[in-house]
């Protein structure tokens, strides 16, 4: 098992030390040098433990502490204090405030130290696999409803707060229930998962693709104005039209379409508001003729054309 580690100390001398310990035991090791620069590190997703000092220059490592232990924004990472203080307010209040370990830097049980690093980092694992598994739609691998849900209100809040721009579109499979009732359930299985594994190759590291039911699937763009998410979005609809999908069974080929409407979130949106754009696009997509997107331009439903 691959084990990350961020270590957070002002002193660069602490921070080499602890490096050389845990790279020797084949633990890899990240550095931050104050609470700031440790939580921007922290954005990757990638840390399975955080070991921080208490007494730094600035925000106080409790704070880092009460930041990352227990919140979903960083995956619920555990804290390692590792502190030259012998306070016991301190133990007690960064225990309180969610660290799972207390060390002293003088006297340090090195092998009890990586020891419960290995410990936290297994636990963290399990955690994230529990995680992932709450969060994806079996059939298709995609985000499911519910995680898409979550992170679409965060895009909205952060709309909100800081004006952060972005777009999503609802896209729905055309003709889907005749692929189902001809061929039947196991090949229209393979289509949603054909299709899922098509949009996850056309998506940025920033989108984000979720099954949103049954044939509907919901793209997510965020940092995108509706215009740049169109253009993706047409590009993945004409590769559609153009190449039929092979199924698993029989190797048969089936001509698939998806209609959608795409639409910018504004401020002052609601999930629902959002959403019910993007699906009267999606229905009038559908009412004039199906495998065609239309966007939200200034109120008004428009045709999204080629890029």
């Amino acid at each position: 098992m691959s084990i990350r580690v961020l270590i957070v100390d002002d002193s660069a001398t602490v921070r080499f030390k602890l490096k050389g310990l845990l790279e020797k035991q084949e633990i890899e090791v990240e550095q931050a040098g104050n609470v700031s620069e440790a939580l921007g590190k922290m954005d990757a997703g990638s840390i399975d433990v955080v070991v921080t000092d208490l007494k730094m220059p600035g925000i106080d490592g409790s704070k880092l502490v009460k930041s990352v232990a227990g919140s979903d924004l960083y995956g619920s990472v555990p804290v390692v204090v590792l502190t030259s203080s012998e306070e016991r307010d301190d133990r007690l209040h960064t225990t309180e405030v969610g660290a799972v370990a207390y060390f002293n830097k003088a006297g340090l049980d090195e092998e009890l130290f990586v020891a419960t690093i290995r410990r936290f980092a297994a636990q963290k694992v399990r955690t994230r696999g529990f995680e992932q598994g709450s969060r994806l739609d079996q059939l298709t691998g995609l985000a499911n409803r519910r995680h898409g849900v979550e992170r679409l209100t965060e895009e909205l809040a952060k709309l909100e707060r800081y004006g952060h721009v972005f777009a999503v579109a609802l896209l729905d499979i055309d003709h889907f229930k005749q692929i189902n009732d001809t061929l039947g359930h196991l090949a229209g299985d393979d289509v949603l998962r054909r299709l899922a594994g098509e949009l996850r190759s056309v998506s940025r590291a920033s989108d984000l693709v979720i099954r949103w039911g049954g044939e509907e699937f919901l793209f997510a763009f965020p940092a995108t104005t509706v215009a740049q998410a169109a253009a993706i979005v047409e590009r993945f609809r004409e590769h559609l039209a153009s190449a039929p999908i092979l199924l698993e069974n029989g190797g048969q080929s089936v001509a698939v379409t998806v209609s959608g409407g795409v639409t910018e979130a504004e401020k002052g949106d609601t999930l629902a508001s959002l959403v019910q754009r993007a699906d009267k696009g999606l229905y009038r997509a559908k009412e004039t003729g199906r495998n065609r997107l239309l966007l939200w331009k200034s109120g008004e439903l428009v045709p999204v054309a080629a890029a």
